[in-house]
């Protein structure tokens, strides 16, 4: 083709695409990220609200880094004592085991702000050892000890036996039993096997905190194939339940009732892919994402300098909370035991919901369920929102037993609750809608490219993403970049061999001129 005729061409590919889109008025294109409620602080107990501000205004970090694990790991402590009967009668029961994941860009303050909401629990952890330290000292003396007595009864029963063969030497180790080793109270756990916290477990069976500083780690391990057994583990451990080990060198470990919290930091782009992989068909497309809360908060405001001391008061008034909850018993709330048909203690002390608290998670819980049975809505974000079953009573037991109530779980307690769920939704829509974020980015970015004048009137999707632009060089990602843009009217498609009828089938885009005004 001369350049008269390629000229010519180009022309009448111009004035189809013209016919095609001068009538076709652009659409705004999606946000790349959906709007979240901010924390609602008056819904955190007072006795936990000022440190949360304290932490966040010192750090100059969303507060939400500070109360979302500070408050799972309270449910932590609350699940070990403690589960709650969401309805009046039946024997459907939670556990407050919660899981969460604090989503936010490298150098928001993740990792600091959770680690100074879970230091009443670490120094709870750290306590533990100590005693534990101590113990297992006066277990070696103890066993030192023990060993000398045995040693000096064996003597003195070979010495009867030397002097007479007969003699009875059946109770001379009455009384020598060996002393029991000490087991480590552990509440808290970071990098470990699945089989090496089944082993912590069957020690501390009333459940443990995992905490994880880097959450993108564990998922993409529990993602592999080979892992399946460690992602059926997990899985059971927030639903709850006897869960055994069977190994060969560990011979069999049970569980009578496996409780896992879980709480740790993310970044968006990860968080996305998981997302992706856990829609219907994914590579995690079982409900373990699903079972996460999710706190994504806005990018921050200005930054301002703080430089003060820590408020002192608030701080202990959180710790001692901690502190309270670790020494909870079951019975001083009024609880109720669940017994087997002998009438002996079974599983885990109870409590149910006062009168009026059940009344509003009813109404709450009857409009969830018709939202859950919408034809719109997507089978991941489905699946996200009916844990909030589970998610909004393990809240009010654990603001119950935070704000320092017996008996049943309260109305404040459920309204607080409530109010959070409202707020973790938000963030579960805006994460379950990130799985078309990057593509939304790529759009974006193409077309500043093309008000930029970096790329010709017409052009291809080989044109964009051979140019290495960056958030631009995946084929599918662009592929599906410029199909948004399309059916958003900013681009339109043309079939360039149909139009000058030359050549090979060719599908080239024309952008909408209303855009370059």
């Amino acid at each position: 083709m001369n350049n008269t005729d390629s000229t010519n061409a180009m022309s009448a590919m111009s004035a189809a695409a013209d016919d095609l889109i001068s009538e076709s008025a652009p659409l705004p294109l999606p946000l790349d990220l959906l709007p979240v409620e901010a924390l609602p602080l008056q819904a955190l107990p007072d006795a936990l609200r000022p440190w949360v501000i304290d932490v966040s205004e010192r750090m100059q970090c969303p507060p939400d880094f500070v109360a979302v694990p500070m408050l799972v790991g309270a449910a932590a402590l609350v699940a070990r004592r403690l589960a709650v009967c969401p309805q009046g009668l039946t024997d459907w029961q939670e556990s407050p085991n919660l899981w969460a994941l604090v989503v936010g860009r490298p150098g928001m303050m993740k990792s600091p702000a959770m680690s100074a909401a879970l230091a009443p629990i670490e120094r709870l952890e750290a306590r533990s050892a100590e005693q534990f330290n101590a113990d297992a000292k006066g277990h070696a003396d103890a066993l030192r000890l023990h060993k000398m007595r045995t040693d000096a009864a064996d003597k003195l029963a070979r010495q009867k036996l030397a002097k007479d063969p007969h003699a009875e030497i059946g109770n001379a180790f009455d009384g020598l039993e060996e002393p029991p080793a000490p087991t480590r109270p552990r509440l808290l756990v970071n990098d470990l096997t699945y089989e090496a916290m089944g082993q912590i477990m069957t020690e501390n069976p009333d459940g443990l905190l995992c905490v994880r500083d880097e959450m993108r780690g564990l998922l993409t391990i529990l993602q592999r194939e080979d892992t399946a057994d460690a992602r059926a583990f997990y899985l059971q451990s927030w639903s709850g339940g006897r869960y055994t080990f069977d190994r060969i060198t560990r011979g069999t470990l049970t569980v009578p009732s496996v409780r896992l919290s879980l709480v740790g930091c993310i970044q968006p782009g990860p968080l996305a892919s998981f997302i992706r992989g856990a829609s219907v068909g994914g590579s995690m497309d079982d409900g373990m994402m699903q079972r996460f809360l999710v706190c994504w908060p806005d990018q921050p405001g200005d930054w301002r300098n703080v430089d003060r001391l820590p408020d002192n008061a608030a701080k202990r008034a959180a710790f001692d909370v901690f502190e309270r909850l670790h020494r909870l018993q079951a019975a001083d709330l009024g609880a109720e035991q669940p017994v087997d048909r002998n009438g002996d203690p079974e599983g885990v002390p109870f409590l149910r919901f006062a009168p009026d608290a059940l009344e509003l998670f009813q109404e709450w819980r009857t409009g969830l369920e018709k939202r859950l049975r919408l034809p719109d809505i997507d089978a991941a974000t489905e699946g996200a929102l009916s844990k909030f079953r589970k998610h909004v009573p393990a809240l009010a037991l654990t603001l119950h037993a935070i704000n320092g109530h017996a008996g049943p779980v309260s109305r404040r307690a459920m309204v607080q609750a409530l109010a959070l769920a409202d707020y973790f939704e938000s963030h579960a829509r805006r994460a379950y809608a990130s799985g078309v974020r990057p593509v939304v980015a790529a759009a974006k970015a193409l077309m500043r490219k093309v008000q930029a004048g970096a790329l010709p009137a017409m052009f291809s999707a080989r044109d964009v993403h051979q140019r290495g632009w960056s958030g631009l060089t995946d084929r599918d990602v662009v592929g599906a970049a410029l199909d948004l843009l399309v059916a958003h009217r900013h681009l339109m498609e043309v079939d360039a061999g149909q139009v000058v009828k030359i050549g090979r089938p060719r599908t080239v885009y024309v952008v909408n001129p209303e855009l370059m005004r």
